[in-house]
């Protein structure tokens, strides 16, 4: 069914189509300048949109739930899309956001589980609490080069982002933002970045690259003191020390917990993160003492891969070969 909003209607009042399971298209004449909050949330089978004009608001949770809704062409004057809008529209997989819109509500794109990229409006200035949280698909972010805040989940559950480029402009991040982000390898942040929270990089087990725009061992120390979980701890850790900062409280850490940082490479089967971290010039005695120890923990775990790092740094750095060490496959 086509619904054909009538003409001279300047608002789709709130909860006007709620659920209603038998729109397939809608379109809105040029009078429409606002949709209300739950207009037309849960409308399952709802598949394209036509927005007029003179649109420019899109009120909370408007189109969520809209699970057939593959695409969206916002229109040139839109300015606010409230918090939920869009969530759970799981076919929506590309975004393009006017330069008009200025109001970017919280947890607008969330569970977007097909949405591979995103274009931002070039004056945003925030990205607010859980705006892409668990968008899986997501690629390709390029944040707009006025952008300020990074709230709180922003990214949350993003597996699918790998590098990201955080901007000059940003000055804060707040806590989790990237929250779960397991396949983030990747980032790049602005010297000038005030950490508000903790665990900005809680569960990204695959961060092995936290690069600044200038050198700054004060900074990626901000950023280490608040992380709490061992195990982000130690991804940090190797991640900025690897793009070349010369610090003494990260270095020294990383002294203290040499063995657990091996042995936890070896259990999430990381092999570049293990290479990387034997390979720290300042860790050689350390890495020498627990080294039986660490193999003999992988050959436990049959992690081949780690077993084969292992022995290639063994061989480079001219170490007594045990003959025991053998590979059990």
């Amino acid at each position: 069914m086509v619904l054909r909003i009538p003409e001279g209607t300047r608002r789709v009042k709130p909860y006007a189509y709620t659920d209603r399971t038998d729109l397939e298209e809608l379109i809105l004449p040029a009078s429409v300048r606002s949709i209300g909050d739950w207009a037309f949330r849960g409308c399952s089978n709802l598949k394209k949109i036509t927005f007029s004009d003179a649109l420019t608001a899109i009120g909370s949770v408007a189109f969520a739930e809209c699970t057939s809704l593959e695409e969206v062409a916002f229109p040139p004057h839109l300015e606010s899309v409230g918090a939920l809008s869009f969530k759970g529209c799981t076919k929506l997989d590309h975004v393009v956001l006017p330069d008009s819109v200025t109001d970017l509500k919280g947890w607008v794109f969330e569970g977007c589980t097909s949405l591979t990229d995103i274009t931002f409006p070039k004056h945003l200035k925030s990205l607010e609490y859980g705006v892409l949280k668990d968008c899986v698909a997501l690629k390709d972010v390029r944040l707009p080069d006025e952008l300020l805040t990074i709230k709180e989940r922003a990214f949350e559950g993003c597996t699918g982002l790998t590098r990201l480029r955080i901007p000059e402009s940003v000055d804060s991040i707040r806590r989790g933002a990237f929250y779960g982000c397991a396949n983030l390898s990747d980032i790049t942040v602005p010297e000038s970045l005030e950490v508000q929270g903790t665990n900005l990089f809680e569960g990204c087990k695959t961060l092995s690259c936290i690069h600044f725009s200038r050198p700054s061992p004060a900074m990626a120390e901000e950023l280490f003191d608040a992380t709490t979980r061992l195990e982000d701890k130690l991804h940090m850790t190797v991640g900025l020390l690897d793009d070349g900062l010369d610090s003494a409280v990260l270095k020294d850490y990383l002294r203290r917990y040499t063995k657990q940082a091996m042995e936890l490479f070896v259990d999430i089967d990381n092999d570049a993160m293990l290479h990387k971290l034997l390979n720290f010039d300042f860790l050689q005695d350390e890495i020498d003492r627990c080294f039986e120890e660490v193999f003999s923990y992988a050959n436990r775990k049959g992690n081949v891969k780690a077993k084969a790092v292992l022995m290639n740094h063994r061989h480079k750095s001219g170490a007594a070969v045990d003959p025991t060490d053998e590979f059990e496959l």
